[in-house]
This record gives structure tokens, sequence and C-alpha cells, in this order.
């Protein structure tokens, strides 16, 4: 067995990875532009199922394709594992630079709808003028472009380390062992 570098694959399969998350996240924005404002709407559980199958289906794709054609059909689960997680870093850092670029010039406005949402519900539950100014001035320093895409590339390998242990289930084959 041929020792290959898993990193060709690997940047193949994030980048695919990586475009369909943000075709998805632009295909829903351009039916529903308000499905980036944080609150759940039955569209935005639709685009929340597709772009968790289309993930874990790449990865099982990945996952096989390094299996069966880099690996003589015999994987185990943490090299599955491996492979899926060193997959999601480029795909990680391509949608944290994607959402960096989509909170700066395509949906700048969406910073004051939060506040303003904040703002909102801060007023309902009966808050002071005082405690919501407060309130809204520690959300808008983590409500930037900058603390999203960093939140948001955190996020994002969370997710997909999440997507690699399920998907890693049904990529790992064992040697096969006569007794």
């Amino acid at each position: 067995m041929e020792n290959k570098s898993p990193w060709p694959l690997a940047l193949k399969f994030g980048l695919i990875l990586a475009l369909s998350n943000i075709a998805l996240t632009m295909l829903f924005y351009l039916i529903n532009p308000d499905s980036a404002d944080g609150k759940w709407s039955l569209i935005g559980v639709i685009q929340l199922l597709i772009s968790i199958i289309a993930s874990i289906f790449i990865m099982l794709i990945a996952g096989k394709t390094r299996r069966d054609q880099e690996m003589d059909g015999i994987m185990s689960y943490g090299q599955s594992l491996g492979f899926m997680l060193i997959t999601a870093l480029p795909a990680a850092l391509i949608i944290s630079f994607f959402t960096y670029l989509f909170f700066t010039y395509i949906n700048p406005e969406i910073f004051q709808k939060i506040l303003d949402t904040q703002a909102e519900e801060l007023t309902k539950a009966g808050k002071s003028d005082e405690e919501i100014e407060m309130t809204l001035n520690m959300v808008k320093k983590f409500s930037n472009p900058l603390m999203m895409t960093v939140f948001g590339a955190l996020g994002t390998m969370f997710q997909m380390l999440v997507y690699a242990l399920i998907a890693s289930i049904f990529v790992k084959k064992e040697p096969k062992t006569f007794e």
C-alpha cells in the first residue's frame, strides 16, 4: 500500500464542500433575504437540513474515494475521521472568508437588524434604558463582520467534526482477518 498524502484529495473535496455550502447560502438568501437574520423559519430549517445532508454526503464521497483509490480499500475509523477533518479545514477557511464578504458587502444591514431585534426583546422584557444600552453595546462588540467570521470558522469546524464523526461510521472498512 502506497502512503499517499491526503492533502490533494482533501483540498479538492474541501473546495467542493465549501462551494456547495456557499451556493446553498446564496440560493436561500436570494429566495428569502430575511433568512439570514437568525430567526427560525420553515425555509431556514429546510436550508439547514439540505446543508447538513449535502455536507455529510460530500464527506462520505471524499472518505470513500480516499479509502478505495489511495488506501487499497482499507481505512480505520480514526483514519477516516482524520482525513475528513483535514478536508473540513480548507472548507471552513473558505466558508469563513465568504462569511466575511457576505456580512461586509452582501448583507451588512443584518447587524442593525440584530440590534433592533435585541432592543425590542429587551424592551418587552421590561429592562431599563440603561440595561438595554449596556446590552446593546456588548452585542455590538460581537456583531461585526470580523467577529462573525472568527466565530463562524470555529462553528463550521465544530459542525464538520460532527458530520465527520457520522460519515466515518459508514466509510471505515477494517481488513478482513482469517481465523
